[in-house]
């Protein structure tokens, strides 16, 4: 879902979407709590994470820490909600 933040002087701030990120890896909601509202949906030898509102500064810092546990990401895409 696009939305645009505005910030408490009333300018338009960034923009904030929903993201699929699949990992090669089988993960537990429990190993992504560090990364705050992050969802997992297992998928046999992969994972998806579902990650809701999220900045390109988050999605960056969420991508580091994959990155910092050799977890390889295999696609990432954004999910504006609709289906095919």
């Amino acid at each position: 879902m696009h939305r645009i933040e505005t910030r408490s002087n009333g300018s338009i701030g960034w923009n904030v979407h929903r993201y699929r990120i699949t990992v090669r890896a089988e993960l537990t909601q429990t190993f992504v709590e560090p990364l705050g509202q992050v969802f997992v949906e297992s998928a046999g030898d992969e994972s998806i994470l579902g990650c809701e509102s999220v900045d390109q500064a988050k999605l960056q810092a969420i991508f580091s820490w994959l990155y910092a546990r050799g977890i390889e990401i295999v696609s990432v895409a954004r999910d504006d909600g609709r289906t095919p």
